[in-house]
């Protein structure tokens, strides 16, 4: 009988003792990753600090995590202690719940496939056309720096009038994404992230449409704070 009292009383200090389950938990997956060390990473007062780590001593599945309100930007960082590491770090928008992340040694961060959060998936929409902007970017790029080699005036002024016109093209879908995702906060960010230089009234646009709760996260909070320094 003692026996039995003294395990339940070891049961109920082991139970009490454990760990609080995270109410984000990131599950990630790097194939060919045998030794290293991943690191959860958030941005705070404009420092990327880390907040969870698991050390990887075989090819297994790390578990990171989080408690978290509101959504907001995190890192998954892949330390090797190799000097020759460098874009390292995977970018994805947190939610509450269960996320994974599937990627490959070679390619850690352009190979990562990103599940369960809503967030993110709002954020791979606007990633998609924005990179199609991005490119035509690129192009007119180049065709700048041939106009400049070959001295040619009339394309030079010609490829400015149309860069110009892509960066307003590029600001005003940036603001449209934002004032039709108002419920989430990708909208506060990029406001803050893609159109801080962009002018006030499409700022005041994003802000004035964001939901209550958007509002009241980082990001929503953030641009409303920015918002005010820009009024002074």
């Amino acid at each position: 009988m003692k026996i039995q009292i003294t395990g339940l009383f070891l049961l109920i200090l082991i139970v009490g003792c454990s760990t609080p389950t995270k109410n984000m938990q990131v599950n990630v997956n790097v194939k060919g990753l045998k030794k290293g060390t991943l690191y959860l990473e958030r941005v705070e007062d404009s420092l990327i600090v880390a907040i969870d780590s698991f050390v990887v001593s075989r090819e297994e599945n790390a578990v990171l995590g989080t408690n978290l309100k509101y959504s907001e930007l995190f890192y998954v960082q892949l330390d090797r202690n190799n000097p020759g590491d460098k874009n390292n770090r995977i970018p994805f928008f947190g939610d509450q719940g269960e996320i994974t992340i599937h990627t490959t040694l070679d390619d850690y961060v352009t190979n990562a496939d990103i599940t369960g959060s809503p967030t993110q998936e709002v954020y791979r929409s606007y990633m998609r056309i924005i990179n199609q902007f991005n490119n035509e970017e690129l192009d007119l790029l180049a065709a700048y720096f041939n106009a400049q080699i070959n001295e040619n005036t009339d394309s030079l002024a010609l490829l400015e009038k149309q860069s110009a016109n892509l960066l307003k093209r590029k600001m005003l879908f940036t603001t449209n994404f934002a004032v039709n995702n108002a419920n989430s906060v990708v909208a506060p960010y990029l406001a803050l992230s893609e159109l801080s230089a962009a002018p006030k009234s499409l700022l005041d646009t994003i802000a004035n449409t964001m939901s209550e709760d958007v509002a009241s996260s980082r990001y929503g909070k953030l641009l409303v704070d920015y918002l005010s320094v820009l009024e002074k």
